[in-house]
């Protein structure tokens, strides 16, 4: 299994900063989807907490960008809930207010429509800031990837690198 690791991580070195081959990123997906999820959510995590790797809320807007309805939603979701009862004021900041609950302090929950009527700049921004008021975040969405491995494999290479990297030492 290490020797392939070590082919796949040559081959997204191999990519740089362009597109990683869908040959590439069909291996990934084959490897991680054999993986325990558990070791996926931990590569993802370190991913996301790397230097090396675009930004948390960049990473996050990408994959939502390939997301289904059903995605868009559990990642939009995760987010708010993320943001506990700031979800509504970041939603406003955003000037998405009409999506926040009237009387309640608690996380709004989208439906698909309002989900997918996301742009992805948008959740790039509730990702910032969900992560700058609560670090958790990280954990709680590199669990929500681990379960959807088909979005993980639209990372760059450098993400992917990141993720098999840390996957390899465990």
């Amino acid at each position: 299994m290490n020797t392939a690791i070590e082919g796949l991580m040559q081959q997204l070195l191999g990519a740089g900063t362009g597109p990683v081959p869908q040959s590439t990123q069909d291996q990934f997906h084959q490897f991680v989807q054999q993986a325990p999820p558990e070791s996926l959510s931990q590569g993802l995590a370190a991913a996301f907490n790397a230097n090396e790797t675009p930004p948390f809320g960049a990473m996050v807007a990408h994959m939502f960008g390939h997301a289904n309805a059903e995605q868009k939603t559990g990642i939009v979701n995760h987010l708010l809930q993320g943001l506990g009862p700031s979800a509504a004021a970041v939603l406003a900041g955003l000037g998405l207010s009409r999506l926040a609950p009237q009387q309640t302090s608690a996380a709004p929950n989208l439906t698909p429509d309002q989900a997918s009527g996301l742009a992805p700049s948008q959740v790039e921004q509730i990702a910032t800031q969900a992560k700058a008021s609560n670090p958790g975040i990280v954990q709680t969405m590199s669990n929500f990837y681990a379960q959807h491995p088909v979005l993980v494999r639209t990372l760059g290479a450098v993400a992917l690198s990141a993720i098999l990297g840390n996957m390899r030492r465990r």
